[in-house]
């Protein structure tokens, strides 16, 4: 009973914590995933189109790959490599599902040794939170954000996908990540609004994020890499695994 009341309590301050701020809307999951088996990032030869002979150019490339995205259905798993303030608190492995209008986004969070898994669900029936303290339980959260608001790469794709514009983007070596042929980017921020300055960014050909790596304003370091990506999502994945509660 302990254990269960101390999970609560770390729930909702997780909640709380995350209050008030809105989903990011490139669809998510952050959780271990047993399935998510690691391939290897190989360099490859492709770049951005040859015909992307203007920074213009590229940048709309950038941007169509972005647009792309957005009505996208996929489940993705990263791992998370981050360090600096509070960043390294986000290191381990995030699995994301979405399929437009719903997203569900799984993931880990570890306070004063207590580890508890949870499950965030954006559907177009509400927001929902999911866990296990020996049984599992499913709250109703309305008007709190998704855990990957909290998280810089999220936030740095999201950033990319509501303001292409306000980014200069140039081409990088292609690169094959989780089995996918990735085009990529160095991206320098020109609005300097999202938290980086450059970085380096991979997209599947649905515009998906593969690989998104930088440095933040405040000098932490982030790392997201795709180990495992398909584009085949079954329903069943946005079925909440118990009834929902109001908190």
């Amino acid at each position: 009973m302990e254990g269960k009341r101390a999970a609560l309590a770390l729930l909702m301050a997780f909640v709380v914590a995350c209050g008030g701020s809105a989903p990011v809307t490139t669809g998510a999951s952050s959780a271990p995933s047993s399935a998510a088996t690691t391939a290897p990032t190989t360099a490859a030869t492709s770049a951005p189109s040859a015909g992307a002979s203007s920074a213009a150019d590229v940048s709309a490339q950038l941007a169509a790959l972005l647009g792309t995205s957005k009505s996208a259905t996929y489940k993705i798993t990263y791992k998370i490599t981050a360090s600096g303030s509070g960043a390294d608190a986000f290191n381990g492995q995030q699995t994301w599902y979405f399929k437009p209008p719903r997203a569900r986004f799984d993931f880990a969070t570890t306070q004063g040794g207590q580890t508890l898994t949870l499950s965030y669900f954006s559907l177009p029936e509400g927001t929902f939170y999911c866990f296990n303290v020996g049984q599992v339980q499913c709250l109703t959260v309305a008007g709190v954000g998704s855990p990957l608001d909290n998280n810089a790469a999220a936030v740095a794709q999201q950033s990319l996908i509501a303001n292409p514009s306000g980014f200069g983007a140039t081409p990088s070596a292609g690169k094959t990540i989780a089995g996918q042929q990735a085009t990529c980017f160095d991206v320098s921020n020109k609005a300097g609004a999202s938290g980086f300055d450059t970085g380096t960014f991979c997209y599947s050909k649905e515009g998906v994020p593969l690989l998104s790596t930088f440095s933040t304003a405040s000098y932490q370091s982030w790392s997201m890499e795709a180990t495992n990506y398909s584009t085949t999502v079954a329903d069943a994945d946005f079925t909440l695994p118990a009834k929902p509660i109001s908190r």
